[in-house]
């Protein structure tokens, strides 16, 4: 995972290439088009209309799910995306861009429908940044009855959006796939809205106009 790979310095800071030149402005333009992405008038539009708010952007992600590689096998635990922010209103929202084909073989995302309506719900914290080789991050929610039947894969292609509220409960399967499953997440609150700035994701409010 990368985090808030819109920031150059941010991006920069991860990025473990030898900082030529060149690296150095390759950098700066990814982050620039990350900037661009969180930035894009349509996602804007479509979740202000959702939340009914002007929103500000707070930072960016970058997932891999890589084919083959030593975090393949890691599948997320249940959990819920605002345990982080921890917004008191449950007005926190990702778009998260799928840029390969996902299924299942692959560690597409699962979510338990209308889970968003259970409020922020106590969870086990667990590292979930740098964490270790073998290791499920996401800070594991306890799914609440009525929510238990209600897990739905989400197949979906290539280019889709999937908007997630903050309080809605999901995970991921492992990658047991040829095929990665790389997307980008651009996280959203409303302007004025309360936030936790967390030690790893650092957010931020970020203008979108």
């Amino acid at each position: 995972m990368i985090v808030n790979l819109d920031r150059h310095k941010e991006l920069l800071h991860q990025d473990e290439r030898e900082k030529t030149e060149r690296v150095c402005k390759e950098v700066q333009e990814t982050a620039a088009y990350a900037r661009n992405m969180l930035r894009n008038v349509y996602m804007v539009s479509i979740i202000e209309q959702l939340l009914s708010r002007e929103i500000v952007g707070v930072s960016t992600q970058y997932l891999f799910k890589e084919a083959g590689s030593r975090y393949a096998d890691q599948a997320w635990q249940p959990h819920q995306d605002n345990f982080y922010p921890k917004n008191e209103n449950g007005l926190y929202i990702t778009s998260n861009i799928f840029l390969e084909d996902s299924d299942r073989e692959n560690g597409t995302v699962y979510i338990y429908e209308g889970s968003h309506q259970a409020g922020l719900l106590p969870a086990e914290p667990r590292v979930s940044y740098r964490e270790k080789i073998g290791s499920n991050p996401g800070s594991l929610v306890k799914i609440p009855d009525e929510y238990r039947d209600r897990k739905k894969d989400i197949i979906i292609p290539k280019g889709s959006v999937l908007f997630l509220h903050g309080n809605a409960i999901h995970g991921s399967y492992s990658n047991t796939s040829d095929r990665s499953r790389p997307w980008f997440s651009g996280c959203y609150i409303p302007k004025g809205e309360k936030y936790i700035i967390g030690a790893n994701a650092k957010r931020q409010e970020i203008h979108l106009y």
